[in-house]
Order: structure tokens, then sequence, then C-alpha cells
């Protein structure tokens, strides 16, 4: 494999007037980048032409209209690179590959990590090469006539924390004990040829909803992760907070105020007891009325070390046959939703206190199954403290595959976007 590093697009103002482009999915012209960027007509006339050069940018067609000539429309063209993403979960390994506007070309869905990660990262190479024959294969070709191996520029990994993205190692991360200390970077790098970031799932998620929607200048937006454990990210302007060690975001121990155990950690009632995958699915199966009293639930600890959950592979299929009961009448199991839906929404609450956000976006793996059942009952408890003309509240458009589609988005950020420099 060989990766494209852009260094002729390393220099801001090229990544400005890209990112300009990007964010006109209908279209736009030079004046108006010049408008959005603040630089001289003459600069974007020079970059674009060079950005056109590189079959990144294309026009189409005019925009009529005002006084002057017609302006000549400016597009991306979403496949004149690649990039690859992968999302470790307890599951499962997603692989895939996405255009420049972060849209899923081909996906593949690889078996759990297991315990050993030197295995696990040549099974990720070996699906990365296989995906590129195969779009070889049906004749993919980029428009100056590239293969997927000279498209692609590099690959973003998203990890459950504690990572450091600095070093590129997986430290410590829940529910994957074989992937302690694992310097994931550095292994992938060298048995894919490609250049590889690392963050953790949260801020991946997070960075893919704002890589294909968009944000605003000074927005901020609040993102809720829903895999088998919980946690958020925080993005102002498109730029995710990290904190001091990349551990913002770790709400697993917020205390919800609900009637509760005594969680490890010493707090009661912890917003993990009642929303990490394996105590709502041991609750279910063991005639539980919420999912924070379900006996033999593995919740990490705060330093997000346990082992992984016994029920981690096919915790998919159970979820569905849960909220299918649910929706079918079931009383005790939409009650354990709706538990999830209170703890999360006073967690919310508290976390709309901290950060004023804009946009709440909920997301994740699992999101789509477990919506329908827990939005109402987040909605009436969220709207109490954020009415809707305080703060959106919306659910992800990405679907269950959004953090392989945010470790692309995470690798398309730090390469293409000026926020990521």
């Amino acid at each position: 494999m060989q990766g494209r590093t852009m260094l002729d697009l390393g220099r801001r103002n090229e990544l400005i007037v890209l990112d300009a482009v990007r964010h006109a999915p209908e279209g736009t012209s030079q004046s108006e980048v010049v408008s959005t960027s603040g630089l001289s007509r003459q600069a974007v006339s020079l970059i674009t032409r060079r950005l056109r050069e590189q079959g990144l940018v294309e026009t189409d067609g005019t925009l009529a209209g005002g006084r002057g000539k017609p302006r000549t429309v400016l597009r991306i063209v979403p496949g004149a690179r690649l990039a690859a993403g992968v999302h470790l979960d307890p599951s499962q390994i997603a692989v895939v590959l996405v255009d420049l506007l972060g849209r899923p070309v081909v996906h593949r869905s690889l078996p759990a990590p297991t315990d050993d990660p030197s295995g696990d990262i040549d099974r990720i190479a070996a699906a990365l090469a296989e995906m590129q024959d195969g779009l070889e294969q049906e004749g993919w070709r980029t428009s100056h006539g590239e293969t997927p191996r000279e498209a692609m520029l590099g690959i973003g990994v998203a990890s459950p924390g504690g990572i450091d993205v600095r070093e590129g190692v997986v430290v410590n991360p829940p529910w994957l004990p074989g992937w302690w200390g694992v310097p994931l970077v550095a292994l992938l790098e060298g048995a894919t040829g490609l250049p590889v970031v690392l963050d953790k799932d949260t801020n991946a998620a997070l960075t893919a909803e704002t890589w294909s929607t968009g944000q605003q200048p000074g927005e901020t937006v609040l993102y809720v992760f829903a895999g088998a454990g919980i946690g958020s990210a925080v993005s102002v302007g498109g730029r995710v907070h990290h904190g001091a060690g990349a551990l913002a975001g770790e709400i697993g121990h917020l205390p919800t105020g609900l009637d509760g155990p005594m969680c490890g950690c010493g707090r009661r009632a912890c917003l993990s007891r009642f929303t990490d995958l394996s105590a709502l699915l041991a609750a279910a199966e063991q005639g539980a009325t919420s999912p924070a009293e379900a006996r033999g639930a593995v919740v990490p600890d705060a330093a997000g070390g346990q082992a992984a959950p016994g029920g981690a592979e096919g915790s998919a299929a159970a979820l569905a046959a849960l909220t299918r009961a649910a929706a079918a009448g079931d009383a005790r199991l939409q009650g354990l939703l709706d538990s999830y839906g209170a703890a999360l929404a006073e967690a919310l609450r508290t976390l709309v206190g901290v950060h004023d956000p804009h946009r709440i976006v909920l997301g994740g793996p699992h999101w789509d199954a477990l919506a329908p059942h827990v939005m109402p009952v987040i909605e009436r408890r969220l709207r109490r403290d954020a009415p809707s003309e305080r703060v959106v509240l919306e659910s992800s458009r990405l679907g269950d595959d959004v953090g392989a589609l945010g470790a692309a988005a995470l690798f398309l950020q730090s390469e293409l976007s000026p926020a990521g420099r």
C-alpha cells in the first residue's frame, strides 16, 4: 500500500479553501470562498487552480444572479481520495473505506478483538488490502485514473478510552483487556505502510457528525455515544476537546441522582449502572426492573479497566430481541428501557449545565435500536431545564457504523481540514 501525505496541500490557506468548498454541498463560487475564508481573491484563485489540477475540486456550471458575470460553481470531488476507518468495538472490528465527504464506499465487519492484538492488526491490514483489491477489480478509479491504493490517504482508528493520542498507544480500554498498552499506530503503520491516527470512539463519532453535516463557527456540539459503555465528546467550531490526557467525556461514573446501588467507584447510581449494555441485557435476563439491579453485570471502574463482558458477542442480537419484546407490549422490558432513558436524561441535564451546548447528538453502535424507546423519556426530562429553543436534541444520522465512519473522518480532518492543524 502507498500513502498520499498531501504535502502539497499542507499549507493552511489551501486547507481553508478546500474546507470552504467541502462545506457547500450545493456548490459555491470563488467570490463566496473569498467572503467566508478571509483570503484575498488572488490567493483563492491560485489555490482553486491547484486544487482543480489535483482533481480535488471541479467546476460544475455557473451561478447567475446579482451584478456582474455568472459565477463558476465549485464542488468537491468526493472520489478524488479515499481514507480508511477502523473501530475497535468489543463485539466486532468494523472497517470502512470512505470518500472525501466521509461517505462509505465499502464496509467490512471482522470478528471481535482478541487477546492477540498483533494478530488482530494483521487481520485489519489484510481486510484493507482485500477491500482495495475488490474496488480495483470493480473498475474503481479517480477522475485522474488513480487506483484505490494510489488514492488512499491513510487510516483512522477509533478505540474505547483510555488511549494516548500523542504516542498512538491503546492504554487501558474497558472491555478489551488484551489491548492494554498496545502501540497500535506504530503496528498498523508497519502492517499497511499508511499513516495512522488514533482517537477515542466518542471523539471519532463526533468528528463524523461534524465532517458530514458541518458545524457553525462557535457552535458547541455535545455527542453521547451508546456502545458497550457510555461516553461523550464535545466540540466547539469543529475542534474536539480532548483534555489534558484525552480522557474528557468519560461519563460512565457520573451520578444520576436516581435510586440505585453503590458503584465500585464509591458513588451511588452511576450512569454506567443503567446504560452499560451488559447491565441492561443482564437485567432483562434476570427479570430485574432496572439495569442497575442486574447481578453479575460487568461495569468498568473509574480507570476503565475490567474484563470484557461475557455477552459482548451477540449483544446486538440480544438488544434487538429486548426492544422487539418491549415494542410488543412487555411492560417490564419497556421499564428497563425507561430506566436507561431516565438515567441518560439526568446525566444530560448535568452535561448541559456544564457545556451549554447548542446541539446534542445521540448515537453509537446500539443507538438505532434504543432510540425509539428512550428518546421520549429523555425529551421529557431534559426539557425541564433545556427548552427546545435553547438546545437541539437529535439522533445521529450515521447509523450503527458511526464508529468506523468517525475513525475515517479523524484522518480526513487531520489531513484535509484547518481544524486538524
